[in-house]
Order: structure tokens, then C-alpha cells, then sequence
């Protein structure tokens, strides 16, 4: 338990460190398990930090929190974040990184491609898929700039 602490502080502290160059989203999603067995309902919330590498591509750092239903499982992922706008509104992203399981949820690797289409200036929808080793989840939902 230490460790999350200590790895959120650094996280909380780095984001601090440079908030006028970047931009910081949250957001909310709902989604399902995928793989073997019966599917579980997931809810779950996504912050992440975003520099400009140039006029199309974003890079920084993203975490958030996943409950799964079946078994109270948490997933606190914590991976690098990339981003490629393809156009105006449509960006392409992948997040890579470990996934920390609290409860019930194994740790692991973690990847997560997205999909996201722009609405408005600061609200985007959001589609991905979140693997860890041990399996993965489907999700659809929304992120906001602050």
C-alpha cells in the first residue's frame, strides 16, 4: 500500500511541476470484461496529462481507476500516454504501462488502444480497450479538459 501512495504522490508532484505546459484531462467510462468466463460489468475513471511533441502528437503520462463488479476487483493502471490527431476531431491514442491490482485484481502489463472523436472544444467520447495480462475490458466514455 506504500508503494500506490508513494507512485500517486510522484505522479500528483510531476504534474504539478510543469501544469502551464500541459493539458489535464479526467473523465469517466463503462464497460464489460472480456475473455473466458461470464463478462463483468466495469466502471471506472481516466486522468491524464498531455504535452504537444508537435502539431499532431501528444505525449505524458495517464492512470485512473477500474472497478470490476464480479468479485470487487480495482485496477489502478499507471502507463505513458500517447497521442496522434488524425484529424480535427479524431485522435488516435495508446496508453502503456503496469496495472496495480487492489482486491481481487491481478497485476500486470497493461496496454489500452482509444479511439476518441471531439464533441466540443473541451469534451471528447472516448472507446478503448484496457488489457492486462490476466485478461481485459471494453469501455466507452467521456473526457473532459481542464
Amino acid at each position: 500500500m506504500k508503494k500506490i501512495v508513494f507512485i500517486i504522490a510522484l505522479i500528483a508532484v510531476s504534474f504539478g511541476a510543469n501544469a502551464q505546459d500541459g493539458k489535464l484531462r479526467i473523465g469517466g467510462n463503462i464497460g464489460f470484461t472480456t475473455g473466458s468466463g461470464d463478462s463483468s460489468f466495469v466502471i471506472g475513471g481516466d486522468v491524464d496529462y498531455l504535452f504537444n511533441a508537435d502539431s499532431r502528437f501528444e505525449v505524458g503520462a495517464a492512470t485512473g481507476l477500474a472497478v470490476i463488479t464480479t468479485g470487487n476487483g480495482i485496477i489502478l493502471p499507471i502507463a505513458g500516454a500517447g497521442r496522434f490527431r488524425a484529424t480535427n476531431d479524431i485522435s488516435l491514442g495508446l496508453d502503456m504501462g503496469y496495472a496495480i491490482g487492489i482486491n481481487n485484481a491481478g497485476n500486470g502489463f497493461y496496454f489500452r488502444p482509444i479511439f476518441e472523436y471531439k464533441l466540443q472544444r473541451n469534451i471528447s467520447l472516448r472507446a478503448s480497450y484496457s488489457g492486462i495480462d490476466s485478461g481485459g475490458y471494453l469501455n466507452a466514455g467521456v473526457m473532459f479538459s481542464l
